[in-house]
Protein backbone atom coordinates (compact mmCIF):
# COMPACT_ATOMS: atom_id res chain seq x y z
CA UNK A 1 0.00 0.00 0.00
CA UNK A 2 1.48 3.32 -1.04
CA UNK A 3 0.78 6.92 -0.35
CA UNK A 4 -1.40 8.90 -2.71
CA UNK A 5 -1.17 12.67 -2.93
CA UNK A 6 -4.44 14.47 -2.32
CA UNK A 7 -5.61 17.09 -4.77
CA UNK A 8 -5.79 20.65 -3.58
CA UNK A 9 -8.44 23.04 -4.72
CA UNK A 10 -6.87 26.07 -6.33
CA UNK A 11 -7.83 28.66 -8.93
CA UNK A 12 -6.26 31.89 -10.04
CA UNK A 13 -9.51 33.31 -11.39
CA UNK A 14 -12.50 33.68 -9.09
CA UNK A 15 -15.90 35.05 -9.97
CA UNK A 16 -19.23 35.67 -8.32
CA UNK A 17 -21.76 34.43 -10.91
CA UNK A 18 -24.52 36.92 -11.63
CA UNK A 19 -22.98 39.68 -9.55
CA UNK A 20 -20.93 42.77 -10.42
CA UNK A 21 -17.21 43.23 -9.81
CA UNK A 22 -17.06 45.99 -7.21
CA UNK A 23 -13.63 47.20 -8.38
CA UNK A 24 -14.28 47.39 -12.12
CA UNK A 25 -18.05 47.80 -12.17
CA UNK A 26 -18.24 45.10 -14.87
CA UNK A 27 -20.75 42.29 -14.48
CA UNK A 28 -19.51 38.77 -13.93
CA UNK A 29 -20.79 36.07 -16.27
CA UNK A 30 -24.36 34.90 -15.66
CA UNK A 31 -23.29 31.24 -15.94
CA UNK A 32 -20.30 28.92 -15.80
CA UNK A 33 -19.78 25.34 -16.90
CA UNK A 34 -17.10 22.83 -16.03
CA UNK A 35 -16.20 19.69 -14.12
CA UNK A 36 -16.99 20.19 -10.44
CA UNK A 37 -13.81 19.55 -8.45
CA UNK A 38 -15.13 20.31 -4.99
CA UNK A 39 -15.46 23.15 -2.52
CA UNK A 40 -13.54 24.55 0.40
CA UNK A 41 -14.17 27.05 3.15
CA UNK A 42 -12.16 30.25 2.99
CA UNK A 43 -11.68 32.26 6.17
CA UNK A 44 -11.25 36.01 6.17
CA UNK A 45 -11.85 39.05 8.33
CA UNK A 46 -15.47 39.07 7.16
CA UNK A 47 -16.14 35.45 8.14
CA UNK A 48 -16.25 32.11 6.37
CA UNK A 49 -17.21 31.76 2.71
CA UNK A 50 -17.32 28.79 0.39
CA UNK A 51 -15.31 28.69 -2.82
CA UNK A 52 -16.41 26.10 -5.41
CA UNK A 53 -14.00 24.92 -8.10
CA UNK A 54 -14.78 24.07 -11.71
CA UNK A 55 -12.28 22.70 -14.20
CA UNK A 56 -12.86 24.47 -17.50
CA UNK A 57 -10.96 24.38 -20.80
CA UNK A 58 -9.38 27.71 -19.72
CA UNK A 59 -8.17 26.31 -16.37
CA UNK A 60 -9.65 26.13 -12.91
CA UNK A 61 -12.35 28.61 -12.05
CA UNK A 62 -13.25 29.53 -8.49
CA UNK A 63 -16.91 30.42 -7.94
CA UNK A 64 -17.83 32.21 -4.73
CA UNK A 65 -20.71 30.54 -2.98
CA UNK A 66 -23.96 31.92 -1.72
CA UNK A 67 -26.51 30.20 0.48
CA UNK A 68 -28.51 28.92 -2.49
CA UNK A 69 -25.48 27.89 -4.54
CA UNK A 70 -23.79 26.18 -1.58
CA UNK A 71 -26.88 24.09 -0.87
CA UNK A 72 -27.30 23.02 -4.49
CA UNK A 73 -23.64 22.20 -5.17
CA UNK A 74 -23.50 20.13 -1.96
CA UNK A 75 -25.53 17.57 -3.93
CA UNK A 76 -23.03 17.38 -6.85
CA UNK A 77 -20.41 14.64 -6.88
CA UNK A 78 -16.82 15.71 -7.58
CA UNK A 79 -15.91 15.03 -11.20
CA UNK A 80 -19.37 15.60 -12.69
CA UNK A 81 -19.99 18.23 -15.36
CA UNK A 82 -22.06 21.10 -13.93
CA UNK A 83 -23.61 24.25 -15.32
CA UNK A 84 -24.39 27.06 -12.88
CA UNK A 85 -26.74 29.81 -14.05
CA UNK A 86 -27.77 32.89 -12.10
CA UNK A 87 -31.56 33.20 -11.96
CA UNK A 88 -31.60 36.56 -10.18
CA UNK A 89 -32.63 37.32 -6.63
CA UNK A 90 -35.61 36.72 -4.41
CA UNK A 91 -36.69 38.54 -1.27
CA UNK A 92 -36.13 36.93 2.13
CA UNK A 93 -36.67 38.24 5.66
CA UNK A 94 -32.93 39.06 5.76
CA UNK A 95 -32.81 40.85 2.41
CA UNK A 96 -32.35 39.82 -1.21
CA UNK A 97 -30.94 36.32 -1.84
CA UNK A 98 -29.11 35.39 -5.04
CA UNK A 99 -30.63 32.30 -6.67
CA UNK A 100 -29.11 29.79 -9.09
CA UNK A 101 -30.04 26.91 -11.33
CA UNK A 102 -27.48 24.09 -11.03
CA UNK A 103 -27.57 21.38 -13.69
CA UNK A 104 -25.45 18.22 -13.74
CA UNK A 105 -24.59 15.87 -16.58
CA UNK A 106 -24.14 12.56 -14.80
CA UNK A 107 -22.95 10.90 -18.03
CA UNK A 108 -20.09 13.39 -18.41
CA UNK A 109 -17.61 12.85 -15.59
CA UNK A 110 -13.87 12.79 -14.96
CA UNK A 111 -11.94 11.04 -12.23
CA UNK A 112 -10.62 13.69 -9.85
CA UNK A 113 -9.39 11.34 -7.13
CA UNK A 114 -5.78 11.05 -8.32
CA UNK A 115 -5.07 14.58 -9.44
CA UNK A 116 -1.96 16.34 -8.14
CA UNK A 117 -1.45 19.60 -6.33
CA UNK A 118 -3.06 22.03 -8.78
CA UNK A 119 -5.21 21.81 -11.85
CA UNK A 120 -4.51 25.20 -13.37
CA UNK A 121 -4.01 25.21 -17.10
CA UNK A 122 -1.04 26.89 -18.68
CA UNK A 123 -1.76 30.37 -19.97
CA UNK A 124 -1.70 34.04 -19.28
CA UNK A 125 -4.05 33.78 -16.28
CA UNK A 126 -6.18 36.56 -17.66
CA UNK A 127 -9.20 34.34 -17.24
CA UNK A 128 -10.37 34.67 -20.84
CA UNK A 129 -14.07 35.46 -20.62
CA UNK A 130 -13.83 35.58 -16.83
CA UNK A 131 -12.61 38.52 -14.86
CA UNK A 132 -10.48 38.13 -11.74
CA UNK A 133 -12.81 39.18 -9.00
CA UNK A 134 -10.67 41.34 -6.82
CA UNK A 135 -13.79 41.73 -4.69
CA UNK A 136 -14.54 38.07 -4.18
CA UNK A 137 -16.25 38.94 -0.91
CA UNK A 138 -12.97 37.80 0.61
CA UNK A 139 -9.58 39.30 1.22
CA UNK A 140 -6.70 37.85 -0.74
CA UNK A 141 -4.61 37.64 2.45
CA UNK A 142 -5.28 33.90 2.51
CA UNK A 143 -3.42 33.36 -0.76
CA UNK A 144 0.07 33.37 0.72
CA UNK A 145 2.01 31.21 -1.72
CA UNK A 146 5.23 31.21 -3.64
CA UNK A 147 4.54 32.40 -7.20
CA UNK A 148 7.39 30.27 -8.56
CA UNK A 149 5.94 27.14 -7.01
CA UNK A 150 2.53 27.92 -8.50
CA UNK A 151 4.04 28.45 -11.96
CA UNK A 152 6.03 25.24 -11.70
CA UNK A 153 3.00 23.24 -10.58
CA UNK A 154 0.90 24.80 -13.36
CA UNK A 155 3.45 23.85 -16.01
CA UNK A 156 3.74 20.32 -14.67
CA UNK A 157 -0.03 19.83 -14.63
CA UNK A 158 -0.98 21.59 -17.87
CA UNK A 159 -0.21 18.59 -20.09
CA UNK A 160 -2.07 16.18 -17.81
CA UNK A 161 -5.12 18.43 -17.59
CA UNK A 162 -5.21 18.94 -21.37
CA UNK A 163 -4.83 15.20 -21.94
CA UNK A 164 -7.73 14.53 -19.58
CA UNK A 165 -9.93 17.08 -21.35
CA UNK A 166 -8.93 15.71 -24.78
CA UNK A 167 -9.68 12.16 -23.66
CA UNK A 168 -13.08 13.30 -22.38
CA UNK A 169 -13.96 15.09 -25.65
CA UNK A 170 -12.99 12.04 -27.77
CA UNK A 171 -15.50 9.90 -25.85
CA UNK A 172 -18.31 12.38 -26.46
Amino acid sequence: MGFKELASLDAEVTIAIGKTNKETGKPYPKSAEGYFLGSRTVKSKRGDSTLHFLQTPKGNLGVWGTTDLDRKLAQAAPGVMVRITSTGTKPTPNGEMYTYKVEVDGDNTVDVSGLGTTLEADGDNSGGDYEDSGDSDEDDDNQDYDAGAVASARAARAAEVQAMLNKRSKKA
